[in-house]
């Protein structure tokens, strides 16, 4: 339950003796791509599974504007109330109800679900509620604040069991919640194999990469500022979108380096893996006055899966990936360490060649979505 793209894929990995049915919003992000409808309820099969979309509010405007805010938190909430509906109704049906989270309004109809006889299991994999004041969604101790705070108290006290994408984040619910480590199963994001794979040609690319949105949890700014040290052969491109994303090129503007700081807006997947072959570097910026050191965003693992080195922020998360897998470099968000960084990986080919392939080695045992999937499957039959 919810709009999580992963448990698409998570879902064709379980065995045949699980049945599933998704139950989700209609497609509202990125905002503006796609048209609004107004169908209070939408019966559909994708990849032979029953997926049931309820109406909610699906903002339009671009993820730019500061205005999308309120428009998220309606399409968030809406859903919640409409999904508790469906489970009141229907709770007879299952025999387990998985909520995945963000956002953590979905807790509301699994807390129903839960009550009413239906196990639970809690797919989390971003810690919202710990950033929400710090990025402007809620004012920390206003009732909208309490309110999710309270979903989130029972989403890790009451549910039968937690999937996380890190063992950082487990530890951070262990240590706010005082629940057992042992209710907690790894889930990390996946990679897709048949598109994200290394490339069979070197690339003699000086072009650094920067796949993702363009928000308020990541230091682009240093990142792009680094480009003033570097030799004027190396070049940045961002691939994405974001409210920031206006702010970040008159930034480059500022520089005097907007000839080598290409803003490319959304390109198709299969797109991201073939210019991530082709780029020398990627780079993976977020704020460390955040709360995220439980990141290890997908930007990262898709630049491993394809054999292009990284150089990422010191991230908790990150820095244990690096530490594992020699797959980049983790530094802070100061210009002049990313510069330098960035100097001495394009300086060194065989170098980032090894890097290259330890990161593709990673990805092999530890995000391929068959090894996540027996992972879901565990956690549900534990939970029934």
């Amino acid at each position: 339950m919810g709009g999580a793209h992963r448990w698409q894929r998570l879902i064709s990995e379980l065995p045949d003796d699980i049945e599933c049915r998704v139950l989700c919003p209609p497609p509202a992000f990125p905002y503006g791509e796609f048209e609004s409808t107004y169908q209070p309820i939408k019966r559909e099969t994708i990849d032979g599974v029953p997926v049931t979309r309820l109406w909610t509010v699906q903002p339009n405007e671009d993820s730019r504007a500061h205005q999308s805010n309120l428009g998220r938190i309606l399409n968030y909430v809406v859903f919640s109330v409409f999904a508790s509906l469906y489970v009141l109704v229907n709770f007879w049906r299952y025999d387990c109800i998985v909520t995945v989270s963000s956002p953590h309004t979905t807790f509301l109809p699994g807390a129903i679900g839960k009550l009413l006889g239906c196990s639970w299991v809690v797919d989390i994999f971003d810690l919202w509620l710990d950033n929400a004041a710090d990025l402007g969604y809620a004012e920390e101790g206003s009732l909208a604040y309490r309110y999710i705070w309270t979903l989130e108290w029972l989403a890790i006290t009451k549910s039968d069991g937690i999937t996380v994408i890190t063992e950082t984040m487990a530890q951070a619910y262990v240590e706010k919640f005082d629940v057992p480590r042992n209710k907690f199963t790894l889930v990390p994001f996946g990679v897709d194999g048949s598109l994200f794979t290394p490339s069979s040609e070197k690339t003699n690319s000086n072009r650094v990469l920067y796949v993702g949105n363009m928000g308020d949890a990541h230091a682009l700014r240093p990142f792009i500022a680094a480009f003033q040290q570097l030799p004027s052969t190396y070049s940045l491109e961002l691939v994405g979108d974001g409210k920031r994303r206006t702010e970040l090129e008159e930034f480059a503007d500022e520089l005097g380096i907007s000839d080598r700081i290409q803003f490319s807006g959304f390109v198709a997947r299969t797109e991201v893996a073939h210019r991530l072959q082709e780029s020398a570097l990627s780079i993976v910026p977020l704020q460390q006055d955040f709360k995220l050191d439980y990141a290890r965003p997908n930007k990262l693992l898709e630049s491993m899966a394809v054999g292009t080195p990284y150089v990422a922020s010191d991230i908790r998360e990150i820095r244990r990936v690096t530490e594992e897998s020699g797959g980049g470099l983790v530094v802070s968000n100061d210009s002049d360490a990313v510069a330098n960084a960035i100097r001495e990986l394009l300086e060194a080919p065989d170098r980032r060649e090894r890097m290259g392939q330890n990161a593709v080695s990673y990805i092999e045992s530890q995000h391929r979505w068959s090894t996540l999937g027996n992972r879901v499957s565990d956690a549900i039959k534990a939970a029934c």
